[in-house]
């Protein structure tokens, strides 16, 4: 019996980050075995069409430009037109993460009678999705306005991450560091946080992960400075299990708040993490909320005072609550019969 497909939908460049595709390929990660997935994206780098076609079985790279803008600037009036049209036969399950699939697209994807997944971490627009899946914690489900049929998803519970992340991790020995801005740092934050952070007495040696998309120079310029001394070290395009082993190696992590605060809170590490779009305050706050984080605020702000204010809270944060992906699979479970609906 041939695999139902998944179309996963996403787009991404260094201006508006890779944490987008990045997510989708951490669903993909978790629905490789059960169905047969196919990553729909605009042009983009040559590392990240690598990185699909090690969890996806097809990409399809249209021929089309997006009118990239931040997160910030984004309006809910922006959202590009339906692309999908040639590809959905109607039986799929289309996988949205983006803020251009507004609401008028996912009408579309609607009326094609394929089961819709909106992955969202802004809730602006009116959902027409069957499914709604925001893993921030600590979400008021009032904030979503939404067709009655549509089932909302949020929390922890709900976490997507790639599958090696929710493996059992071993008791931290050390105070080594964790740093890393996610795929992009369009701002260079890095460079101002390792700044403000180093000759900190809490923290042994620093481990900063960063991506082809960072800024060349702000590296060379951090490695000059630092390498010399052997307490900073670099890692370039980590695997998701060279991610885990580094991460496994630290207690401490400074982070944004996006899906690289996921994955450091299900590896155990003691999470500083800030903001520096409006997409992350939904993980961002909840973080706060729930105590499960120290907040530095805004990251593009970020100053020592803050930094040493934030030092103060590091061993009062609550460890530890991602457990498995079996939530997310079972949602994929019940939209792939199409008897069922998710209401």
């Amino acid at each position: 019996m041939a695999k139902k497909k998944v179309i996963l939908r996403a787009n991404g460049t260094s201006l508006i980050g890779f944490g987008h595709i990045y997510r989708l390929l951490a669903l993909a990660d978790i629905l490789k075995d059960n169905f047969h997935l196919i990553f729909v994206l605009y042009k983009t780098d040559d590392f990240i069409q690598d990185e699909i076609k090690k969890y996806c079985d097809e990409i399809i790279i249209l021929d089309k430009e997006l009118p990239y803008k931040t997160s910030d600037e984004i309006k809910p009036t922006d959202e590009i037109e339906f692309d999908l049209e040639g590809i959905l036969k109607g039986n799929e399950i289309v996988v949205l993460d983006g803020y251009y699939f507004g609401s008028k697209y996912q009408q579309e994807v609607k009326e094609k009678g394929c089961k819709l997944v909106s992955i969202d971490d802004l809730a602006v627009n009116h959902f027409y999705a069957d499914a709604v899946i925001n893993h921030a914690p600590g979400i008021d489900p009032g904030q979503y306005t939404k067709e009655s049929y549509t089932k909302l998803y949020t929390g922890l519970d709900h976490a997507i991450l790639r599958k090696p992340f929710f493996a059992p991790f071993k008791k931290k020995e050390n105070n080594d560091v964790f740093i890393s801005l996610g795929g992009s740092d369009y701002f260079q934050i890095t460079e101002k946080l390792v700044t403000l952070i180093a000759e900190a007495k809490e923290f042994n040696s620093f481990h900063i992960m960063y991506s082809s998309s960072y800024d060349q120079d702000m590296i060379e310029r951090l490695k000059a400075a630092y390498e010399p001394s052997g307490k900073i070290k670099f890692y370039k395009n980590l695997s998701a299990d060279q991610i885990i082993t580094l991460m496994d190696n630290c207690k401490y992590a400074f982070v944004p708040g996006s899906t690289v605060l996921l994955e450091a809170y299900s590896r155990g590490l003691i999470c500083f993490t800030g903001h520096y779009t409006t997409n992350q305050l939904f993980i961002y706050n909840g973080f706060i909320k729930e105590n499960k984080a120290i907040g530095l605020g805004d990251l593009k702000s970020l100053k020592k005072e803050i930094i040493h204010q934030a030092l103060l809270s590091k061993n009062t944060v609550e460890l530890f609550a991602v457990e498995s992906d079996k939530n997310l699979k079972h949602i994929f479970s019940l939209l792939s019969e199409s008897h069922i609906k998710v209401s």
